[in-house]
């Protein structure tokens, strides 16, 4: 007899003869048993069906004892927890910056001023050098002074200055924020304006002139921003007047240069301290950082109604006991 195969797959019929097949030529599909010729495909069955082993064979199934039922003796006091707590924000390095501001200012202040005493101390050894030899170990300690000082001021006054306009960005920010605006000026602009020789003669100024409009704590800053922009406008001529006496020649022009650097060290000093105080001004504070306390007043009643407690005893010694007594028996 002829027999015949059907693949599983895509039902094609196969001729086999008298030896089936295992896999279909046409889709390598599995193939049903063998039927004989003719028969319809709906009426064979599909006769095998597939099985998943793990590798290395069945395994035979674990079977568990089930134990007693869990109870507790008191209702159970272990979940969730019910209080979540709150995210910590995550500070920026400009945030970072912007509260140190205050800090680097007065270290600058200190450097600034031990500067102006490294040159005086120069300027002094200039004096005695025109009568008498100075010691080299006098002369040394001065030029070392001078340097270490004049460095440390270059220092601290570049990272003062990054951390102040830090600080600005933040606070003009918040400002315009609380008023439920944006600052029209970007931190580029801010950090240029501020940062650029030439251009931040003006644009500091204009930058803090801002900030007082908007924020609420600018009558407090109004006071003493001219005199800061002032101090700045100084500060950089006197550093030009300096840097153009390094470059002369004789002992003049160089104990010019040297009172010069010490006037320079002087009022940058003054405009640190000046910027400390519009900083916490801008902020609310006191000058040593705390928060300030507003001032109650209290509308005192006019001189004429104010008795004095000894006036009042004056009075009731003077007053006459007749008098009381008469006064006594009329009402009786």
């Amino acid at each position: 007899m002829i027999y015949s195969q059907i693949c599983a797959r895509c039902r094609h019929r196969i001729d086999v003869g008298p030896r089936p097949l295992q896999w279909c030529p046409r889709c390598r599909g599995v193939l049903l048993s063998p039927v004989p010729v003719g028969a319809q495909p709906g009426s064979v069955r599909r006769n095998f069906r597939w099985v998943a082993t793990s590798p290395g064979g069945r395994r035979p199934a674990r079977r568990v004892a089930a134990g007693p039922t869990p109870s507790y003796a008191e209702m159970p006091r272990w979940g969730l927890p019910t209080v979540v707590a709150s995210p910590t924000p995550v500070v920026g390095r400009a945030d970072r910056w912007a509260d140190r501001a205050p800090r680097l200012l007065g270290l600058a202040v200190v450097v600034l001023l031990a500067a102006a005493l490294a040159e005086l101390g120069r300027y002094a050894v200039l004096l005695v050098n025109r009568q008498r030899l100075v010691e080299p170990v006098v002369l040394a300690l001065s030029d070392a002074a001078v340097w270490c000082f004049g460095a440390l001021a270059v220092g601290f006054g570049v990272a003062a200055a990054v951390a102040s306009v830090a600080w600005l960005c933040r606070a003009r920010s918040e400002a315009y924020a609380a008023v439920g605006a944006t600052d029209p000026r970007r931190s580029r602009t801010l950090y240029l304006g501020s940062l650029v020789p030439i251009v931040n003669l003006v644009m500091p100024g204009v930058f803090l002139t801002e900030l007082a409009r908007v924020s609420r704590h600018g009558t407090r800053m109004s006071p003493v921003l001219p005199w800061w922009w002032a101090l700045w406008v100084i500060n950089w001529a006197m550093l030009a007047i300096a840097t153009a006496f390094r470059f002369g020649d004789g002992i003049q022009a160089q104990a010019n240069g040297v009172v010069a650097a010490m006037v320079t060290d002087v009022v940058g000093a003054a405009l640190a301290a000046t910027t400390v105080v519009l900083l916490r001004r801008a902020e609310d504070r006191t000058a040593g950082g705390e928060h300030r306390v507003p001032t109650r007043w209290v509308v005192a009643p006019p001189r004429s109604e104010r008795a004095d407690p000894t006036e009042q005893a004056d009075r009731a010694e003077q007053t006459d006991p007749t008098e009381t007594t008469e006064k006594a028996e009329a009402v009786g």
